[in-house]
């Protein structure tokens, strides 16, 4: 589907009525015949009346995208800034329902597929998705012995990479399944997370499936890219 630049369809016009069904017909107004557009969820936005969050999914059938705007009245805004913070209410209200999202996956995660690291009941939790084949995580995981210092993690490797990435993600959790204590993790983490790193050991086609599985179900639940990172006592709420 072509991609669809909501900013450029919000300049065209900006006032009207702010019913779901005028939206819709606004929005239909902007772009192809083939596109189906919906108004997914609406609600009232804390301590900003009058206004009203409203996410839309514009799509071609095979595939769609979503969109979050606000409304008040009969005008429509992209985002809320909020000037004192700097809080964009776009971005916040989207990261909860992705926490939201990932939440209920999280709460029924197999413990196979989780890579603890630390156990200080007095350390909050942080829940790390990641993958072997981003450089960002690389660098995140460079830091892993003075993250630890301050945090206990959990790690769940969802790779946004090809195969080699996901046979790489099932040669990990293999072997720190036997690992003794943390540095034994951290060392077999850091050594498939080398970025030189040449395997040799044969992964099975039903291991990079079940990867693949394990890392859709989070994509699918909202998880938008790596290392993304969340308190576990958000995931448990």
């Amino acid at each position: 589907m072509r991609q669809l630049s909501i900013a450029a369809l919000l300049m065209a016009s900006s006032l009207f009525a702010a019913t779901d069904e005028q939206i819709i017909s606004y929005f239909k107004a902007q772009v192809p015949e083939n596109i189906t557009i919906s108004v997914t969820e609406r609600q009232k936005i804390e301590g900003h009346e009058g206004f009203d969050m409203v996410q839309a999914s514009l799509s071609d059938g095979t595939q769609s995208q979503d969109i979050t705007l606000f409304v008040k009245d009969g005008l429509m805004f992209p985002d809320i800034i909020e000037l004192d913070s700097g809080v964009s209410m776009k971005q916040a209200l989207e990261q909860s329902q992705i926490e939201k999202n990932l939440a209920k996956i999280y709460k029924q995660e197999d413990s196979k597929n989780i890579i603890s690291l630390g156990n200080d009941s007095g350390k909050k939790t942080l829940v790390v998705f990641s993958d072997p084949e981003c450089p960002y995580c690389r660098s995140e995981l460079e830091n892993v012995e003075k993250r630890l210092e301050e945090v206990n993690i959990k790690m769940i490797l969802t790779p946004v990479h090809d195969k080699s990435s996901l046979e790489k993600s099932h040669l990990i959790y293999k072997e720190t399944t036997s690992a003794k204590n943390d540095s034994e993790k951290i060392k077999i983490l850091k050594k498939y997370f080398d970025e030189n790193i040449i395997i040799e050991e044969k992964v099975s086609e039903d291991a990079v499936s079940n990867m693949h599985k394990l890392r859709r179900k989070y994509l699918q639940g909202g998880l938008r890219g790596v290392p993304f990172m969340v308190e576990e006592s958000v995931l448990l709420k």
